[in-house]
């Protein structure tokens, strides 16, 4: 008798599992299981990498060595965390260059995709600016990456355009390129106060530099780089270099870019000032170009015309010779005479046209004087 109550009423907890059980087996079955389950596990995912991704910045923050910069030295409007970064980009470890290498070595690449820069077009209404312009990128090519591959100088101008167009540099190709030159060190690009421009460039250098930096001035990009505006040689180690985002290495440069929103393309917004400075230190390699007279414009005022004298001239009769009847040689001589003046005033008869030019010429032909008569 028990025992059939305890079959015909179960356990409260033993119908809860049932109903679980008979749940779950729906739940198993169902064609959103699958769904789920991904959704679930890529919610996983995306929180673990995040988590993962912040521990390592913030251990990399806290291992960057602080850097003093000095106060007179400090560009206006940057961030503190980002003064170094601009200051003193020569500032590296006192190590070796096979220990720099190693180090550089140590640092991973970004796996984060690289946005290509727009590309620039010098304005071609002001010849003088786009001449200081060349001048200076070329210098840059030249003395920052002489020995480097084709692609390497591409790289090292589309550094330069990205300075000029981020809010840190300057706004003009000369202004970024010699930033700090009145500096014994600090300088943006190390061979405008290191001595190096004493070296005379090789004509064959300098005319491949010159052929990349007008190539990047003329709407060239170098997506291999994206927005990198910092980079140095594989054999120094920057303290710089971990704190920013290491995109590429072409030949032996290393290129980078701002960590965060400085490093996208939404910070490279400016343009360039439209007047380029006369840099001192460029004068010997400088391209010399005659600026010409600003054309006229039309304001839309009419001009008023001045009207000329009127000039009439009255024909002049051939002079008649007097006939002298007592005297015939009286006529003869003023007749020659006129025939003398009309002949020097008559213009030099055409040469002759050969209809054979393998038919040499009966008489030597006239010379024309190329002497210039001195002043």
């Amino acid at each position: 008798m028990s025992s059939d109550v305890a079959a015909t009423n179960p356990a409260p907890g033993g119908a809860l599992w049932h109903r679980v059980t008979k749940v779950s087996g729906q739940v198993a079955f169902s064609l959103w299981s699958p769904l789920v389950v991904a959704l679930a596990a890529c919610l996983m995912i995306v929180l673990g990498a995040g988590t993962a991704l912040v521990q390592t910045r913030l251990a990399e923050m806290a291992a960057a060595t602080p850097r003093q910069v000095s106060a007179d030295v400090v560009p206006s409007g940057l961030p503190g965390p980002l003064l170094d970064l601009t200051v003193a980009p020569d500032d590296v470890r006192p190590i070796s260059m096979d220990a720099a290498r190693a180090w550089n070595a140590s640092l991973p690449f970004s796996d984060l995709p690289i946005q290509a820069a727009r590309p620039f077009i010098m304005p071609p209404d002001r010849i003088a600016d786009y001449a200081r312009a060349l001048d200076c990128l070329t210098a840059a090519i030249y003395y920052e990456a002489a020995s480097e591959g084709a692609l390497g100088q591409a790289a090292v101008a589309q550094v330069v355009l990205n300075r000029m167009r981020h809010p840190a540099f300057p706004k003009t190709v000369c202004g970024v390129v010699f930033q700090g030159q009145e500096r014994t060190t600090g300088c943006q690009f190390s061979f405008t106060c290191d001595g190096a421009m004493a070296r005379q460039p090789s004509a064959a250098g300098w005319a491949r530099a010159r052929a990349a930096a007008a190539s990047a001035l003329n709407g060239r990009v170098i997506p291999e780089v994206g927005m990198a505006t910092h980079y140095h040689t594989d054999w120094v180690a920057p303290y710089w270099a971990e704190r920013l985002v290491k995109l590429r290495q072409i030949d032996t440069h290393i290129f980078y870019r701002w960590t965060g929103a400085w490093g996208l393309p939404g910070a490279f917004t400016g343009s360039h000032a439209g007047t380029e400075p006369t840099i001192e230190k460029l004068a010997a390699l400088a391209t010399y170009i005659e600026e010409l007279p600003a054309p006229l414009v039309d304001t839309g005022v009419a001009i008023q015309t001045v009207a000329a004298p009127v000039i009439t001239l009255t024909p002049m009769s051939r002079p008649q010779v007097e006939t002298q009847t007592e005297s015939g040689a009286v006529a003869e001589e003023a007749a020659s005479a006129v025939e003398t003046a009309e002949a020097a005033a008559a213009p030099p008869p055409p040469p002759a046209v050969l209809s054979n030019p393998l038919v040499p010429l009966t008489t030597a032909p006239q010379r024309r004087s190329r002497i210039a008569a001195p002043r």
